[in-house]
């Protein structure tokens, strides 16, 4: 195992995370007794030390996703390689940067993580032919806990009476290994903010500040070792693709869904034989009514989480919630109705009439 300091931090971090000089005191949507009050002290220091900044509205929009490609960066600027390191590393990786459509901005991030184990080549084969790079799918909690943790060299362990979370049948298998040393390290917590890891949910800006500012103690206070190789049963390939806000494993998109083949059951597994097949085949019609409990914007697409008011499938009842994204225009408190086939515990091609 070949072991890597990580030079000193300099508190910077890429143009996708900083587009505006405004301090989290100002933010209009980030207040010390707000709704994301408990994510405060985490974007109030960061932003103070310039690491993230808001938008040119006033505003932060904590509940944003943050994208594959972000992720990557910011994965690249809590460590903070130096430049001689990223250099190297995109050269290396040009070819693979080139034909994945990585773009510009992003090239010495990727190329930096494949280098350090982060994530594999075929992690980002599979990124771009799921949707990861064009940021029309992002990783969810349980890949995102996956990566930081090989980014910060932890260890997988079997220790998981350190887990206290109510939806433990929910999390990947991966991610229950990496999770006790994300735990002790106070990268993570052991029980989650509602009781559950949510490990099919997208992670927020609010959340990633708050993951930010822990590894970036961690760092402080440790040797970040440089992982052997991923081997070929762990290479963290999106399975399936996940989008913000996946609710009880509910979530589709409303556009292109026959081409995405969306599912939602983990975008990393060590078993690459995925159950999503076994869904594929599942013709159940499911008609539905709902009422759409929140919408967040991402990118200019609108994502509607829907609690279901109304169905004519016994197997998938009233009150599950799912979430879809569309281009169309709606409010909260909004009525819609649509169909999907029914998967495993979810809604698999929705569509809204």
């Amino acid at each position: 195992m070949k072991k890597k300091k990580i030079l000193t931090l300099n508190f910077l971090i890429l143009a996708l995370m900083m587009p505006s000089n405004i301090f989290a005191k100002e933010f209009k949507d980030v207040k010390r007794n707000g709704n994301v009050s408990w994510a405060y002290e985490y974007i109030d220091e960061l932003s103070n030390k310039n690491i993230l900044k808001g938008y040119e509205d006033g505003s932060f929009k904590p509940n944003n996703a943050v994208s594959f490609l972000e992720t990557m960066e910011i994965i690249k600027s809590t460590l903070n390689p130096s430049e001689d390191l990223i250099n190297d590393a995109v050269t290396k990786n040009l070819e693979t940067l080139n034909s994945n459509g990585v773009p510009e901005w992003a090239r010495g991030a990727v190329a930096f993580n494949i280098e350090h184990g982060t994530i594999t080549v075929k992690t980002l084969e599979q990124a771009k032919a799921r949707g990861f790079i064009n940021s029309k799918v992002y990783p969810n909690r349980n890949s995102i806990a996956v990566y930081f943790a090989r980014a910060l060299g932890l260890n997988k362990s079997d220790d998981k009476k350190v887990l206290k979370f109510k939806d433990m049948e929910k999390i990947s298998p991966l991610t229950l290994e990496y999770l006790p040393e994300l735990i002790k390290a106070n990268i993570f917590t052991s029980t989650g903010s509602d009781g559950n890891f949510n490990g099919n949910k997208a992670i927020k800006r609010s959340e990633i500040a708050a993951i930010i500012s822990k590894s970036i103690k961690w760092v402080g206070n440790n040797d970040v070792t440089e992982k052997d190789p991923i081997t070929e049963g762990e290479s963290l390939i999106p399975e399936e693709d996940i989008l913000p806000d996946n609710t009880d494993k509910n979530i589709n998109t409303e556009e292109n869904s026959n081409d995405n083949n969306i599912s939602s059951d983990s975008v990393i597994t060590e078993d690459t034989n995925s159950s999503v097949n076994k869904d594929e085949k599942n013709n159940d019609t499911v008609n539905f009514a709902g009422e759409i409990l929140e919408i967040t914007d991402a990118q200019g697409v609108r994502y509607l989480k829907v609690k279901i008011t109304e169905s004519d499938n016994p197997n998938f009842p009233t009150g599950n919630l799912i979430t879809v994204h569309t281009s169309r225009f709606y409010n909260v408190g909004d009525s819609v109705s649509g169909s999907g086939k029914l998967g495993k515990n979810n809604l698999l091609d929705i569509k809204l009439n």
